[in-house]
């Protein structure tokens, strides 16, 4: 199985973090870093991306960068003649158990959805989680009409080429999260969400500050984490 990880090279604490974290578990990784070759880099974002770079604000830079390279991602993907593979950010922090679950999710996969353009959701970041009430005993993908941002996923070669060849025609114009969203809403690609959930963002948990944003904090740490709790409750009654 391959895997991309999507890292910016100042964030170097996030990238001992994935690295100690996938060699603890025996997973090979390659590193998606957007800020290798300026020029190409310049290229696609003329050629994919909604007005560049210009007039943004750092922290929007940002974003466009890191969207940027999950598209490189996909392009990878294409170019290297391979089926999949599984996208990861770099603050990304896999729950206990992770590669046997990931390797029995990708097995279902493999045997109902491989021939369609295909998402795999593996985190609870957002915490939209499934309903007591639509589990099924012995499965783990349910087919849903929404994305659960893009820090832990696993995307097939049928969903990349669809992805870039509505890039082609139509810019990007927001965040990762929300442009797949905006494709799997309007049947360019699909999308399983994976029960239970495998992975979390550490901007939410508190393991790491948001690199898009200025606003986390210790308090809204503890928030996340009591919602997080509520709603597990929740979704175990519905």
């Amino acid at each position: 199985m391959e895997v991309f990880v999507i890292h910016a090279e100042k964030l170097k604490e996030r990238g001992h973090h994935i690295d100690s974290m996938l060699r603890s578990i025996g997973m090979d990784y390659c590193f998606i870093n957007e800020g290798k070759n300026e020029e190409l880099i310049q290229t696609y974002l003329n050629s994919w991306m909604k007005n560049g770079l210009e007039n943004m604000c750092e922290r929007t830079s940002s974003r466009v960068l890191c969207t940027l390279s999950h598209f490189l991602a996909y392009k990878r993907i294409i170019d290297d003649g391979i089926e999949g593979a599984l996208i990861l950010e770099d603050d990304i922090v896999l729950h206990k158990g992770f590669l046997p679950q990931f390797e029995q999710s990708i097995k279902e996969y493999e045997k109902y959805y491989s021939t369609r353009k295909i998402i795999i959701s593996y985190e609870d970041s957002t915490l939209q989680l499934i309903p007591r009430s639509q589990r099924e005993k012995g499965k783990m993908l349910y087919l849903k009409k929404d994305c659960r941002l893009a820090g832990a996923y696993y995307i097939n070669r049928n969903a990349c080429i669809s992805i870039l060849e509505h890039l082609e025609t139509q810019h990007c114009d927001r965040a990762i999260d929300w442009y797949n969203a905006k494709l799997i809403k309007e049947g360019y690609i699909e999308c399983l969400w994976c029960h239970p959930a495998l992975a979390t963002q550490g901007s939410f948990t508190g393991l790491f500050k948001s690199s898009m944003s200025k606003k986390k904090d210790h308090i809204e740490t503890v928030r996340w984490w009591l919602k997080k709790r509520y709603k597990q409750l929740l979704y175990w009654f519905r």
